[in-house]
């Protein structure tokens, strides 16, 4: 009997220590989507990257963001709410256009973009570049890693578009990737056609919400990290992710008299989740 009670508790105590291996590996896992760095905040992310075509239809609206853009959706889908972030592979400033010093006109500007998406395309996936070449109408997806330096929700319109600049894009190793031909057909709705109509308008909000009256938005998770900005109480910020306790936000400040801000800020870090609360529309 003795022994029938020892066995088990061997059992029980070896399942134990599983349990708390496998939920070690689970948050170590989310932990490492963030890297900090003297230079700033990486997301390393995995996920499926995916990118959509069509040749035959010179019409099919710039406002349906999944056509002809690269996109990326992480496996977390925490993470900037389960929207798709379209990745841009140079820094952007999507709120101060008129700061670009290169930006002659818009036309040059989304052929550079297009010649950047072909030239990745084709140096990170040649084989399956190929094959789309010779497809008029067409979906591109495989699983791939990402680092991102930086996020940007933009808004427009009541829908949140959320860009980010990418340092790194990268077939998960081994992974297959999968090419859809689509039959051409002319459309009645193509913005709808390429749209997803699945996808949320906007990112999670929280609202500030300090017994001091205001918080400090941090560069890194930790209470001895650089303050960035001081947030006052009812300040409404995107939730990005997460490191622990602490939310990685964005926030944005335009020029108003009230500032005398001379072009839009952005701002993004670190709010600990206590000085949070979440923003009711």
């Amino acid at each position: 009997m003795k022994l029938k009670n020892f066995k088990f508790r061997n059992i029980f105590f070896c399942c134990f220590l599983l349990l708390v291996s496998m939920l070690s590996f689970g948050q170590n896992k989310k932990s490492d989507e963030i890297i900090l760095t003297d230079d700033g905040v990486i997301l390393d992310l995995k996920g499926t990257f995916k990118i959509n075509w069509d040749k035959s239809d010179s019409d099919v609206p710039c406002s349906a963001i999944e056509y002809g853009e690269m996109l990326f959706y992480p496996d977390n889908k925490d993470i900037v709410n389960g929207k798709a972030i379209v990745l841009r592979l140079r820094d952007f400033d999507y709120n101060n256009p008129d700061i670009y010093e290169n930006n002659e006109n818009y036309e040059k500007e989304a052929a550079k973009e297009e010649k950047i998406i072909a030239e990745t395309l084709k140096k990170n996936f040649p084989e399956e570049y190929q094959k789309m070449q010779k497809i008029r109408k067409g979906k591109f997806e495989v699983p791939a890693t990402v680092k991102i330096k930086k996020v940007l929700p933009y808004t427009e319109c009541d829908f949140t578009t959320v860009y980010a600049y990418a340092t790194e894009l990268k077939r998960v190793a081994g992974a297959k990737s999968k090419i859809t031909k689509i039959k051409t057909k002319k459309s009645k709705d193509s913005e709808e056609e390429f749209s997803n109509l699945n996808e949320p308008f906007d990112l999670k909000k929280y609202e500030v919400n300090s017994k001091d009256g205001y918080t400090n938005l941090r560069e890194k998770p930790t209470t001895n990290s650089r303050i960035v900005s001081k947030m006052d109480n009812r300040t409404v910020v995107k939730y990005i992710t997460k490191s622990g306790d602490w939310y990685y936000i964005f926030d944005v400040e335009y020029p108003d008299e009230s500032n005398k801000l001379t072009k839009t800020k952005e701002y993004r870090g670190f709010i600990h989740k206590s000085q949070l609360k979440k923003h009711v529309d």
